[in-house]
């Protein structure tokens, strides 16, 4: 019993090593400011499917950016909806229709037709204010970066919705942790809502995007230039926000998670398996705390319970702070007791339902 309890110490230590070490590197990093550069072309390219609801808007944003030199590649993932019928009102973009299937073959098809030397992919149903564009692209020329990683905000519609407001929650932390391991020169996680590469450095790698799971494809991509050795830079600037409404309720969500965890599999960078696997253990036995406790010196389940407490809300705190979306302490305790549960939930669902797109 001694050596689980010592093996539990040590699963919350490091644990806690490792989420307050993002905070750190989140909250004490200072981008140059009046960055020097000279702009080029830049390609923003996005695979929308089924999207009507939210295309036109999408292409507005786009189209008022305040860059002076961007195109927008629109592909068509093979709609059911009128998503390319609504796009093509628009005449000051590339459209295309996807001739395979899925995100990924979408990308590759898309790609031929990016004229940028930059590229920047998100979501249909991201949008951004009208400097967006702009600060991506001045902070990767100016610092010369082959990959760019930036933030993604959920948005609760409705306020007194307190699932919505959790699942904002657990976004900031999502978003200390990508920040912070990036910054730390260690980056583990990435948002496909909100990235950039250099487009040759896209166009050389992306035929090597693992076709065995369904998303991805921009952690992947990072893995290849963490691999070649690129320049990955995240873009700590509030203009370089991209926001969107989050799963409806708890079955879109868990399905969306479940892709997450399928794709662990094709994950080759170690010290990113090490940390989602500290991750997983450091929930895995907080979900299993009844049992923990029973079994083990009180003080035990004490020491776990504070240091992964202390640790998520700070890595909720330092990037809802900067990004001025103060969450409450109530939900970030609510979030704290269920989360373990939820991570769980998500396991399940993939291992006994698996995973599709839309």
């Amino acid at each position: 019993m001694i050596v689980f309890e010592v093996f539990l110490i040590l699963i919350a230590s490091v644990y806690a090593f490792l989420v307050l070490k993002c905070c750190v590197k989140f909250y004490f990093y200072k981008p140059e400011k009046n960055l020097k550069t000279s702009f080029k072309k830049v390609s923003v390219m996005v695979s929308a499917k089924n999207e009507e609801e939210n295309i036109s808007n999408f292409i507005t944003n786009i189209l008022s950016q305040s860059s002076e030199n961007h195109e927008l590649v629109l592909i068509d993932d093979n709609s059911l909806d009128k998503t390319f019928e609504i796009a093509g009102k628009f005449s000051d973009i590339i459209l295309k229709k996807n001739p395979f299937s899925g995100k990924k073959s979408a990308l590759k098809y898309g790609i031929d037709f990016c004229s940028g030397d930059f590229l920047i992919l998100t979501d249909a149903d991201c949008f951004g204010n009208r400097y967006w564009v702009e600060t991506i692209t001045k902070t990767a020329f100016a610092y010369d970066a082959d990959m760019v990683l930036a933030p993604v905000i959920i948005c609760a519609e409705d306020n007194s919705n307190i699932f919505q407001r959790l699942w904002q929650t657990e976004g900031f932390s999502l978003i200390t942790i990508t920040a912070g391991t990036c910054i730390w020169g260690r980056p583990v996680m990435s948002n496909g809502g909100n990235i950039g590469y250099k487009t040759f450095f896209f166009k050389n790698n992306v035929l090597s995007l693992n076709k065995k799971y369904s998303s991805g494809d921009d952690m992947f991509m990072m893995e290849s230039a963490q691999r070649q050795r690129k320049k990955i830079v995240y873009v700590k600037d509030r203009n370089a926000v991209v926001r969107t409404f989050g799963p409806k309720n708890l079955k879109q969500l868990l399905r969306q998670r479940s892709r997450w965890v399928s794709k662990t599999g094709g994950y080759k960078e170690k010290f990113t398996l090490f940390f989602a696997g500290v991750i997983f253990c450091g929930n895995f036995f907080a979900a299993m705390l009844p049992f923990v406790a029973w079994f083990t010196d009180w003080r035990v389940s004490v020491f776990m319970v504070l240091t992964k407490f202390l640790s998520d809300f700070f890595s909720v705190k330092v990037s809802s702070d900067y990004y001025r979306k103060k969450q409450k302490i109530s939900d970030i305790i609510v979030l704290e007791i269920i989360y373990p549960y939820y991570v769980l939930s998500s396991v399940a669902v993939f291992l006994f339902k698996g995973v599709r797109w839309k």
